[in-house]
């Protein structure tokens, strides 16, 4: 005969908020008190559980039955042999030992052995067939046993539950990152993903919020970590960010280990809509010259143009906003005359996967997140499929293709209620060429202006449907609101020349001595600065050299010898022997929506 008794073992965090003891153990035993068997076995468990003592584990070890771990989800199953054990379905001792590396939590150094005995329990079996016995045993370890007992082993906690503000429904697949205000450097202490309910966990060692830049001065202060907080959508879109003086504030300030917290966030419209270029809105960051009028996020800033690939972003919902709410498409169409459009297809696409979602599926038993991307070089998926639990890992990414058309079907079972975030990943090197602008011109010379190089206003329309293959679908809609971007991908003009390293016919290694002059030509649309630079491990850089902001740029022969009406420091007659470099260093007012152009440097070795 087996005994077998299943159950649940789970620690409370708040009123509303448990934390399942992964790999901990429940541990049984004969009971220890046999004369107050009967009055132990009635008793509350809130009022009989306690930390177990080395005296009474030392008696406790001659009494023990048998063990069983606890799974994720806090479920444990204790099977008793009564032959080998001699239990006969009386009652028993149930502890909770934590060991030393509860939780499967990494900790930077081992805890205490700890080990707790939660009640004596009298069964209440039931027979289901001849050869086994079944009971049920469920237990919520109460608040301040186990936030103290966390407190033992340094782990702390951030339990809590987005709502969307508005309906204040739970909002179910959105990522939730915990920081902590610090005086040098605010710490990351880590994320979790929402479940069904709205309910998160993050759980971290101590020493993530004791980290800082300087190893002398490991301290928090005050003690206990200061939350803000960020909430992302499964596609990575910013659906709240706290600023870092929230974690200053009473209910954040210097938070107890046991921390609870209520979030609220506003989710997207029911109606599909395109919304932005990379970083940048369509209706209130970019002017209707097509160039960004601020900087977001490090990105773009008063009168920057596009170039290269950029996301073009938005909402996708799953149905039609019409009563039949059917399967939703969408697409984007370009011009350049606001008069011919044309679909955006895998011609105009970046060849880069674009994560578009991203689905809650169940995965070798257990809940995980699946990326849904756009990308061209894998395999398209089956619509809306699941892969099989014995895929192997990693999770395989739910892969969409536009069709010839340009339209893309929004996955059904994609979190956010569709796809939140960019949309479509367009490169504009397709739409308006560019390339290399310098050929045919000499250094220290303007460029003409029948050789300089502009680009063109791309114009930008959002389409949706349910029927891609019918355009006279009731339900193919056309935003009516036009993207407009401004699009330059030249390379600017960024010539360099010293013009001594080749006097007299040199061949560019004749040292520099009594004169030196600096041909350069800078050149482009939308210059955002360049500046020309010296440097040597003698001097270090020398200061006062040309520098500008002017848009096409400047061109001249720079005399270095006297080059009134800048000085330089030190002036070039005091320069010692030594190798130096002659940099010219351009940046370009252009920018993929997320970040800038990083710049282009000419350099000229020389010696004097």
């Amino acid at each position: 005969m087996n005994y077998i008794i299943k159950g649940n073992l789970r620690g409370l965090l708040c009123s509303d908020c448990e934390l399942p003891v992964a790999g901990t153990s429940v541990k049984v035993y004969k009971p220890a008190d046999q004369q107050n068997e009967t009055r132990l076995a009635v008793a509350d468990p809130k009022q009989t559980f306690h930390q177990v003592s080395d005296d009474e584990l030392n008696t406790k070890e001659r009494l023990f039955i048998t063990q069983a771990d606890v799974q994720e989800n806090g479920d444990f199953s204790i099977e008793i042999d009564a032959a080998k054990t001699g239990y006969e379905g009386g009652s028993i001792d149930v502890d909770w030992y934590c060991g030393n590396e509860p939780f499967k939590i990494p900790l930077p150094k081992k805890g205490p052995v700890l080990q707790f005995h939660i009640t004596t329990l009298q069964p209440l079996y039931k027979s289901t067939h001849e050869n086994a016995q079944y009971a049920r045993f469920d237990y919520r370890i109460d608040t301040k046993w186990f936030c103290r007992i966390l407190t033992l082993l340094d782990i702390w906690v951030v339990c809590g539950s987005v709502t969307d503000c508005e309906t204040k429904k739970p909002v179910d697949g959105v990522k939730v990152f915990a920081y902590d205000v610090d005086l040098l450097q605010d710490d990351y202490l880590g994320n979790a993903y929402t479940d069904s309910t709205g309910k998160f966990t993050i759980v971290y060692p101590g020493d993530n919020f004791r980290k800082t830049l300087l190893p002398w001065l490991n301290v928090e202060w005050p003690a206990g970590p200061d939350y803000y907080f960020r909430i992302e959508s499964s596609s990575g879109n910013v659906l709240l960010a706290e600023d870092r003086t929230r974690g200053r504030q009473n209910d954040r300030h210097n938070a107890n280990n046991c921390f609870c917290v209520r979030l609220c966030v506003t989710l997207v419209p029911d109606k599909p809509w395109f919304t932005s270029v990379g970083n940048f809105s369509i209706t209130s960051d970019i002017d209707g010259s097509g160039k960004t009028l601020i900087s977001k996020f490090g990105a773009g800033g008063t009168g920057y143009g596009f170039f290269g690939s950029v996301k073009l972003g938005g909402y996708a919902t799953k149905k039609v906003p019409t009563a039949s709410a059917s399967v939703l498409y969408y697409r984007f169409l370009f011009s350049t005359d606001t008069v011919n459009y044309s679909p955006v297809t895998t011609a105009q696409m970046e060849a880069t996967a674009l994560k578009v979602a991203t689905r809650q599926i169940t995965w070798n038993g257990t809940t995980a997140f699946q990326d849904v991307v756009i990308d061209i070089n894998q395999p398209a998926s089956v619509p809306d499929s699941i892969p099989a639990d014995n895929y192997p890992n990693p999770i395989p990414d739910h892969v969409l293709h536009p069709d010839a058309n340009g339209w893309v079907r929004v996955d059904q079972p994609a979190l956010d209620n569709g796809f939140y975030g960019s949309l479509f990943y367009l490169n504009t090197t397709t739409i308006v060429g560019g390339g290399d602008a310098a050929a045919g011109l000499t250094p220290g010379l303007a460029v003409p202006v029948a050789s300089q190089k502009n680009g063109k206003m791309v114009y930008l329309k959002f389409q949706t449907t349910d029927d891609p293959a019918n355009p006279a679908s009731p339900n193919l809609n056309t935003q009516s609101l036009i993207g407009r971007i401004y699009v330059n991908n030249w390379n600017e003009v960024n010539l360099l020349k010293l013009e001594e390293l080749f006097a007299g016919g040199g061949s560019g290694c004749t040292p520099v001595k009594a004169s030196a002059h600096a041909d350069y030509t800078v050149d482009h649309e939308l210059i955002a600065s360049w500046a020309l630079g010296v440097w040597s491990n003698a001097t270090g850089t020398i200061t006062g050299m040309p520098s500008g902001t002017t848009l096409r740029g400047d061109a001249k022969k720079f005399d270095m010898v006297a080059p009134a009406p800048f000085v330089l420091n030190p002036p070039f007659n005091a320069w010692p022997s030594c190798a130096y470099s002659l940099t010219l260093t351009t940046y370009r007012k252009l920018t993929n929506g997320e970040s800038n152009d990083q710049g282009k440097t000419n350099q000229v070795i020389f010696c004097k």
